[in-house]
């Protein structure tokens, strides 16, 4: 007999460390969810630091809640019952207020999902006072809210640690009116509430939060347990943000400027860590251009610890930490050449070289790391037939010059991000993307030390045109989760409201007024200054 959805987040909470439990009388109620299943969100570490930050609050008991997998969800319909949360099982009907955590553009079909299955009309409009207050954030939600706006009441623009706190005081100050705890939470800086911004228009401005002392705020695994991708680590946050400026990535848009913790913060979340884990992962968008990495990894592997580091950048990694990596049980390196060649890697501002790619694989593997996990896109701009065969050429040359055992593969299509340099391309078109990435895997078929694995490009396009969406694409989202959610479901979502991905996907021109304009953000005005932008 199948569980039930209540069965199996008993079982889960059994196995889980640092659950909050709280009473909910006299508190707000808060259910935190993440849209997407369980094993995903609780990979997230934004999505454990906002579980903390609520819950930091005295006054408030935030629970979590997600979308359920396929198996779960077959099992919940079957017997028509409702989303609950997990800590108390509490139907998301009865929370004051349901925050979503988006950290990808395709998990907003989470979003409608979980408004379904918790038996909430879908759009904020059709909501009443007798509902949850429906709010938002995450790096998805700060590049772009408008697809979500017909579903969400209001949106959090940023970092969670300076706005949560303020936020949390003023729906307390509201709760129970919902006019009055959108207006109370509309003049906090950071948070976006469309009914007050005029409308149907574009509002007049929000600017971006983001934390200015990371040292202040530790980020690190809140919540431990083994149904994750990252199960047998504790990740601690090393840095935020990037200075790199690759023209595709959307990183330093949502997490401008760069930040580093300093090595004592770092290694005080390892220690208590490894109370409960003999693993730690750091995780940072670059963690080796950290000045002072070096010291970092030696001084966790000097806990007797294992040692886990995000994607590295070929050009940042020194001999020591590749040293410390190797003593910490490391068995594998991530990097991130993007492009096969070294004309197109310095056209989209990713400036490592093939030289330096070899070199870093080769030092790993003289250390005992021998096996490597390589990233790539095909359809970025610029891109020429000479550019996607290099791709295998480079990984032959790695396989070659570090000897390794075997190298993981992974390519994807370009997807232009919000606020990027590169907002305004076009993708290819699928079948074009896809020819590429099969000449990619056809090329590397016969290499036995290769595997490869290539993104869906119907998925990727499908991103694309979510990422530059605005208000229209709500019905959408609404209609596709209606239909299952498959990409049958959003094709027929798209006709059924006269639009085409296409339209969103496509190229943009110079008099396209971007749905995302209104928010101002440190990193944008620093690009609009340059002249070498």
């Amino acid at each position: 007999m199948a569980r039930t959805l209540r069965q199996i987040i008993r079982r889960r909470l059994k196995s889980e460390i640092g659950v909050v439990h709280k009473e909910h009388g006299g508190r707000l109620r808060v259910c935190l969810v993440y849209p997407n299943t369980y094993f995903v969100g609780m990979s997230n570490l934004g999505f454990h630091s906002v579980y903390h930050l609520f819950n930091a609050d005295p006054r408030v008991v935030c629970e979590r809640s997600f979308v359920p997998d396929a198996g779960e969800l077959a099992e919940l319909e079957r017997v028509g019952g409702t989303l609950v949360s997990y800590e108390s099982q509490t139907s998301l009907q009865q929370f004051d207020v349901i925050a979503f955590s988006v950290s990808y553009e395709l998990d907003y079909l989470g979003v409608a999902r979980t408004l379904r299955l918790a038996g909430l009309p879908a759009f904020s409009s059709e909501r009443g006072e007798q509902h949850p207050l429906v709010i938002a954030g995450g790096a998805a939600i700060s590049i772009n809210p408008e697809p979500l706006v017909p579903l969400v009441d209001m949106f959090v623009i940023g970092e969670g640690e300076e706005v949560v706190a303020g936020l949390a005081r003023a729906l307390r100050a509201g709760a129970g009116d919902r006019r009055t705890m959108l207006s109370q939470a509309a003049e906090l800086s950071g948070v976006y509430v469309p009914e007050t911004a005029s409308g149907a228009a574009a509002p007049q401005g929000v600017t971006r939060q983001y934390a200015t002392n990371l040292d202040k705020w530790p980020t690190c695994s809140r919540l431990l347990t083994r149904e994750t991708e990252f199960g047998d680590l504790f990740l601690v946050e090393v840095t935020r943000g990037c200075g790199r400026g690759c023209k595709f990535c959307v990183t330093p848009v949502c997490y401008w400027p760069l930040r580093w913790r300093s090595v004592d913060g770092v290694t005080e979340m390892a220690r208590g860590g490894l109370a409960q884990r003999n693993a730690i992962g750091l995780v940072g968008a670059a963690v080796s251009d950290h000045p002072e990495i070096d010291e970092i990894a030696r001084r966790i592997v000097g806990l007797r610890a294992r040692l886990s580091v995000a994607s590295l950048r070929a050009d940042s990694v020194s001999p020591a930490l590749i040293e410390a990596l190797a003593k910490g049980g490391a068995r594998s390196v991530t990097l991130a050449p993007e492009a096969g060649t070294q004309r197109l890697r310095e056209a989209i501002g990713k400036g490592v070289s093939e030289e330096q790619i070899a070199e870093t694989l080769g030092r790993a593997a003289a250390a005992g790391i021998r096996e490597a996990k390589l990233y790539f896109m095909v359809g970025l701009p610029g891109e020429g037939e000479e550019d996607v065969e290099a791709i295998p050429s480079l990984v032959r040359r790695c396989l070659k010059a570090a000897d390794l055992k075997r190298v993981r593969v992974a390519a994807g299509a370009f997807v232009p991000k919000p606020h990027t340099p590169y907002e305004r391309e076009a993708m290819l078109p699928v079948k074009e993307l896809s020819g590429r990435l099969r000449a990619i895997r056809d090329e590397l078929r016969g290499e036995r030390r290769v595997v490869v694995a290539l993104e869906s490009v119907n998925w990727s396009y499908l991103e694309g045109a979510l990422s530059r969406g605005d208000r229209r694409l709500g019905p959408v989202i609404v209609a596709a989760e209606k239909a299952g959610g498959n990409l049958a479901a959003w094709r027929r979502a798209f006709r059924e409201n006269a639009l085409k991905a296409e339209e969103f996907a496509g190229p943009r021109g110079a008099k396209w007024e971007p749905a995302w304009e209104f928010i101002r953000s440190a990193h944008r005005a620093a690009r609009q200054r340059s002249p070498a932008e």
